[in-house]
């Protein structure tokens, strides 16, 4: 039976870690030194060892991780420990520092660290909320598959529109070639870009039935207000719209093919939002990792950096 790292043998490291918290705060209630608490007192001293131990056993573990088979009991067991461990060691090195923060190397060292465990309280939060919105959003689909549906339903609704008019056809070409995916990182997080070309996809549909009406309704057919572009359209309003125009003309069988295009077009956008869900999901699994292991490693060399300082020119 599948057990999660958080919950590895009863919280082994859960409890691991609150023992080693205890210890640490109870060490500094019950400590009165002579000069205000710092880290170059015995006791600052000793939590400023084992903070030291800690953060390089937490880095042995991207190192160590390599050679462990995916989901084996090795792996769960340094992960939870790396979890828990990593986050008692806020408490041990902010009681190494005696609360004593001033703008130094010290305070890059104590921030550094802060970032890391911080992006990595994130990474946690990501792989147990994502992996499942992940599943969901794809319905059984591979990304491949995906993108190969899309590019099957763009090439349907180009037929289809070359059918119904050139203007129709100019206007589903124009609408593939907004239609974006992926793009830069912070599109791909943000959406934001994304959304925007959704609006502009929406737009399209009511330029669609403006473009079409002159081109195949009927010179008699009844004529009747468009709805504003700035409304908020949808494909079934707008096909209600255009219907309505038609109706008494001798258009039904382009009427049929542009409800048909517009079912396309909005089954397309569905799929579209799907995929930049899957790559926006994957997106915010794989960011924090950008921010953990470069932090770790400028973390390594501000903790050297610190120890050389206390210890030769302090």
């Amino acid at each position: 039976m599948h057990q999660s790292f958080l919950v590895y043998k009863g919280f082994r490291y859960l409890k691991v870690a609150l023992i080693l918290s205890a210890l640490s705060i109870f060490a500094y209630a019950v400590y009165i030194p002579t000069e205000p608490p710092n880290g170059g007192t015995w006791l600052g001293y000793t939590l400023g060892t084992i903070g030291a131990l800690l953060i390089l056993w937490l880095l042995w573990f991207g190192v160590r991780k390599r050679k462990f088979s995916r989901g084996s009991a090795t792996t769960q067991s340094w992960l939870s420990a790396h979890v828990y461990l990593g986050m008692a060691l806020l408490l041990v090195a902010t009681l190494h520092s005696g609360f004593q923060f001033a703008w130094n190397l010290h305070m890059l060292a104590y921030s550094l660290m802060v970032i890391v465990i911080a992006s990595g309280i994130f990474g946690i939060v990501a792989y147990a909320r994502y992996p499942s919105l992940i599943t969901a959003n794809r319905e059984s689909q591979t990304r491949e598959q995906m993108f190969e549906e899309i590019a099957n339903l763009d090439q349907a609704a180009v037929t289809l529109a070359a059918q119904i008019g050139d203007q129709a056809h100019q206007i589903i070409l124009r609408s593939i070639n907004r239609t974006k995916i992926g793009g830069s990182v912070w599109a791909q997080i943000s959406g934001k870009e994304q959304e925007k070309e959704d609006e502009m996809e929406e737009e399209q549909l009511v330029e669609l039935a403006t473009q079409m009406m002159p081109a195949i309704g009927s010179p008699n057919a009844p004529t009747m207000a468009m709805p504003s572009a700035n409304a908020d359209p949808d494909s079934e309003s707008t096909l209600f719209f255009v219907a309505q125009n038609l109706a008494g003309s001798h258009g039904q069988e382009r009427v049929q093919k542009l409800r048909d295009l517009l079912d396309i077009v909005r089954s397309k956008k569905m799929l579209v939002d799907r995929l930049r869900r899957d790559i926006r999901y994957h997106g915010l699994m794989q960011l924090w990792l950008y921010v953990h292991v470069p932090l770790s490693l400028a973390l390594l060399a501000a903790l050297t950096a610190h120890i050389i300082a206390v210890f030769f020119y302090w």
